[in-house]
């Protein structure tokens, strides 16, 4: 039993943040899509900062400010998940959500420097791309001309005049021009049905359709996460309503 005096007190509060909160600790399900808890993760007592109650070694409690993201600051220093972010500027720095940020100067991704990018132009563009005057960037990586944003099919599908891709990465034997995006990690053109970029084999691109919750069907088979379940009926298969 904890006597009076034994322990010093400290109210351990929320740190206000200044604008809402970004995707701190995302999440995937098997449809490649991308949760968001956009709760604040740093709090602090009078003493010291934290980030999910690990220690924030070296910020300064009267000047720390959660920026979102997983970013925050002080008057000196900017942190991402509670790691100091090597060479950015505590004054200029903030939040552009999807894991970038930016000082006057600089670019990050994630904590990490983004290496030629224009702090001056660049921009968050949503579902992980990122772009300034010259390039554009998907999740940190730099893309090729003609990958952009503005082509932004969803569930991570993009496309330009050319090809299309998934993640970045180029799908193959697909035409961008005709390609669509179905939903749950599915797409496909009039010849060819795709599940995060890769080929469903065997998929009927006329008669597919995708059903919600990684299950989808054409005329003969019924596919969960783009794998062809056994058995099952197209023509009766059903998901149940949620209660």
């Amino acid at each position: 039993m904890l006597r009076s005096g034994d322990v010093r007190a400290a109210e351990t509060f929320a740190v206000q943040s200044p604008r809402r909160d970004h995707c701190a600790n995302p999440h995937a399900n098997c449809h490649g899509e991308r949760y968001e808890d956009r709760r604040g993760r740093y709090t602090k007592d009078s003493w010291s900062v934290y980030y999910r109650g690990r220690k924030v070694e070296g910020a300064s409690v009267s000047s720390f400010a959660d920026l979102g993201g997983g970013y925050g600051k002080d008057n000196w220093t900017v942190y991402y998940r509670g790691w100091k972010v090597e060479g950015a500027s505590a004054s200029s720095f903030a939040d552009l959500g999807g894991g970038y940020g930016k000082d006057n100067w600089t670019v990050f991704y994630e904590g990490r420097k983004l290496e030629g990018a224009s702090a001056m132009s660049f921009e968050y563009k949503g579902r992980g791309y990122g772009k300034d005057n010259w390039n554009t960037y998907f999740r940190g990586e730099q893309l090729r001309p003609g990958q952009s944003p503005d082509g932004m099919l969803g569930g991570g599908y993009a496309k330009d005049s050319w090809s299309v891709y998934y993640r970045g990465r180029k799908v193959e034997g697909v035409s961008a021009s005709s390609f669509e995006y179905l939903g749950g990690g599915y797409g496909k053109d009039p010849w060819k049905v795709v599940y995060q970029g890769r080929e469903v084999p065997g998929a009927s691109s006329s008669s597919f359709e995708e059903l919600g919750w990684g299950y989808a069907r054409d005329a003969w088979k019924v596919y969960y996460c783009g794998e062809v379940i056994p058995g099952a009926s197209p023509a009766t298969f059903r998901i149940p309503d949620r209660r």
